[in-house]
């Protein structure tokens, strides 16, 4: 099982996300079966962006998880 890397870690702690909550969101065994980078995608370092860059499926996740306001403007 991968365990989340420091950069996610951080990412989900300023989002007010727990590594518990994130994993339960994702998989129904609430462990997490995806990539270190935070996405639920296992594949994702290599796939989605190289080892050393910065992972952009995890802000664009938790950005779909913030409540929109509603304003109507």
């Amino acid at each position: 099982m991968t365990k989340l890397n420091a950069r996610a870690r951080e990412e989900l702690h300023w989002a007010g996300i727990s590594q518990a909550a994130w994993a339960r969101q994702h998989f129904q065994d609430g462990h997490w079966h995806g990539d270190a980078c935070g996405c639920p995608d296992d594949r994702c370092v290599g796939h989605h962006h190289d080892e050393n860059d910065d992972c952009q499926c995890l802000p664009a996740l938790l950005t779909d998880r913030l409540p929109t306001s509603g304003g109507g403007r």
